[in-house]
């Protein structure tokens, strides 16, 4: 990363009032190491992050799919609910929790 970007880029208010990482603390250097081609040093900031991105990719292509053939059954299970919102508020507050742990310091964000 650019040593002039890491001086500009805002720290996690979370993290400064709690000492608490968040679910989105590494994203923005997970977005950086994309930008380099670097999938690993990205999964290693926040896994989430880059898991949610192919899983958004892949939604993007089935619902395009959906539109474009519509007598194709098989992609009904894609379609938005109410429930797949509780199920990110899930995961994310699961996450948050899971990389404070110790025991679970591979969760958390490469230090800068």
């Amino acid at each position: 990363m650019a040593p002039w970007l890491s001086e500009r880029m805002p720290s996690c208010l979370f993290y400064e009032k709690t000492g608490l990482l968040c679910s989105g603390c590494g994203t923005t250097r997970a977005a950086l190491a994309l930008n380099d081609g670097d999938w690993f040093g990205a999964i290693r900031n926040n896994v989430l992050f880059v898991s949610g991105l192919g899983l958004g990719g892949i939604w993007i292509v089935v619902s395009a799919a959906r539109e474009k053939f519509p007598g194709v059954k098989g992609f009904r299970f894609f379609r938005f609910r109410l429930w797949l919102l509780w199920w990110i508020l899930g995961i994310l507050v699961v996450f948050t929790l899971l990389r404070n742990i110790p025991e679970m310091d591979f969760l958390r964000p490469v230090s800068q």
